[in-house]
């Protein structure tokens, strides 16, 4: 019986939990893999020219009389870089399940995966209006990462207006993850993927929603707080869910649609999806891409 978001939050425990995330899967993290030459023997190939004669099998010639090279299959090592939105709307919870520690667990979860493949992983935290990078790529950036992650906090809105941010703008090949849940007054986050595009680049972004959040349907009266702008007011579900209901279809639609890019993939998730599921779609349409 697999462990449910809530179980898996309330161990307070990136390392565990994503080593239990992980084993729920029934694939790893093949990101890639490539041709290479220093690991176990996988299979032969004809020699072609170019290669280095000294891979041929000198004594498969001699049973064969053919030249064969012995070829290996190693994992490519991949630089991913891991991102985490810190802006105060992480902070939304719903049945004991907060937006953030979702967020937390993901990505720690990925982190891991690559870890054991051993890809080159950087980790950058998005906060009020900066972009900054704790983690560097390490032998130890893993257990660095879920450090980070264990000690970061959420507060404070994301700034409308357009920033330029250097820091996203490398040219190098990279994997890109970036975990937030992409509410948006202005085109605030159009904006930061569209900085970090570059035909070298793949652009994977989780967006992680409530499901009260996609269809309000709770009766009465509430009191709306704004995690960002700590504002409230109180309001009768009569008076807002029909215009609010229109108005999130329309803006998730419209963001997803903005995204239909070359190399930049939307996953949209629920708190109430597994993630041991939402890793398993993710790594199956990369198998697939």
């Amino acid at each position: 019986m697999q462990a449910s978001n809530l179980e898996i939050i309330k161990l307070n425990n990136l390392k565990l939990a994503a080593k239990i995330i992980s084993e729920q899967l029934k694939n790893g993290l093949h990101l890639g893999k490539r041709v290479g030459v220093g690991s176990e023997f996988e299979q032969y190939r004809y020699y072609e020219p170019g290669d280095d004669p000294k891979r041929i099998d000198w004594k498969y010639f001699s049973r064969s009389g053919k030249y064969m090279i012995k070829e290996s299959q190693t994992e490519s090592h991949l630089s991913i870089r891991m991102m985490l939105d810190l802006s105060g709307s992480m902070n939304y919870t719903e049945n004991g399940i907060k937006r953030l520690d979702y967020a937390k667990n993901l990505l720690a979860s990925l982190s891991y995966l690559a870890h054991l493949q051993g890809d080159s992983l950087n980790y950058f935290a998005l906060k009020d209006g900066r972009v900054e990078q704790k983690v560097a790529a390490s032998p130890k950036a893993f257990q660095r990462i879920l450090y980070f992650l264990e000690e970061e906090t959420a507060a404070g809105a994301w700034p409308v207006s357009h920033q330029d941010f250097p820091v996203l703008k490398s040219k190098q090949k990279e994997l890109i993850i970036l975990v937030s849940d992409f509410l948006q007054k202005g085109n605030e986050w159009l904006d930061i993927v569209e900085q970090m595009r570059h035909p070298k680049k793949e652009i994977v972004l989780f967006q992680i929603l409530g499901k009260q959040e996609e269809k309000f349907e709770l009766k009465g009266n509430f009191n709306f707080h704004d995690l960002e702008s700590n504002r409230s007011v109180i309001l009768d579900n009569k008076a807002i869910d029909k215009i609010y209901n229109e108005s999130i279809r329309t803006y998730l639609s419209g963001f997803k649609n903005s995204l239909l890019l070359p190399k930049v993939h939307l996953f949209q998730v629920r708190l109430t999806d597994s993630i041991s599921a939402v890793l398993s779609k993710f790594l199956s349409e990369r198998s697939l891409s």
